[in-house]
């Protein structure tokens, strides 16, 4: 069931052509940036699009000139969090992981854990209006931040945001009990909170 959403909500994003993606992302930076979420400086992870996601780059520059400081995902190689997070500069390098995507090159010692972060922008391909979201299938994020599904915790940093075109959104996801749900979301359209 999954596959055949992911399948049908990444072909809608990819539907969209350049300008609509560009304005989409532009539209949804907009939203974000006046939300309550990111009025005072804070440690905030990004990722960079691909594949139709929706784009977070009218966020960075905005987001320094406010003093947050800006984090990537980078994949581990150890089982229990796939992935830690690189803080990025306008100066950082970059290098593609197994999958193709760049990651910041820093030392390993530098990365932050998923419980040190502020808030984190999440890809997806679809959601629903109850926070849930179907990733790419990988399981990474659900797994970085499985933490969160203990109920002492779920009110805990960081806070959760999806990021996505509102093409994406669907009735209802069955969620699995693995799944990790959304504290909001934000597309080119409204933001949402849950």
């Amino acid at each position: 069931m999954n596959l055949d959403l992911r399948q049908f909500c990444r072909k809608m994003r990819n539907a969209l052509s350049p300008a609509q993606q560009q304005d989409h992302a532009f539209k949804a930076a907009h939203l974000l940036l006046r939300s309550p979420w990111v009025q005072r400086p804070k440690k905030i992870a990004l990722y960079l699009a691909q594949d139709g996601e929706l784009s977070t780059e009218p966020l960075f520059e905005a987001l320094w000139q406010r003093h947050h400081r800006i984090y990537l995902p980078v994949l581990q190689s150890h089982r229990g969090r796939p992935m830690a997070f690189a803080e990025i500069t306008r100066k950082s390098q970059f290098q593609p992981n197994q999958f193709g995507i760049l990651e910041p090159i820093t030392p390993h010692h530098q990365h932050l854990t998923a419980n040190q972060l502020d808030i984190v922008l999440m890809p997806l391909t679809c959601f629903d209006l109850n926070g849930n979201r179907i990733g790419m299938g990988g399981g990474f994020y659900d797994r970085t931040f499985a933490f969160k599904r203990h109920k002492q915790n779920k009110s805990r940093k960081p806070k959760l945001i999806g990021w996505a075109h509102q093409c994406q959104q669907i009735d209802h996801i069955a969620a699995n009990n693995w799944d990790i749900p959304l504290d909001g979301l934000v597309t080119e359209n409204r933001r949402f909170q849950f």
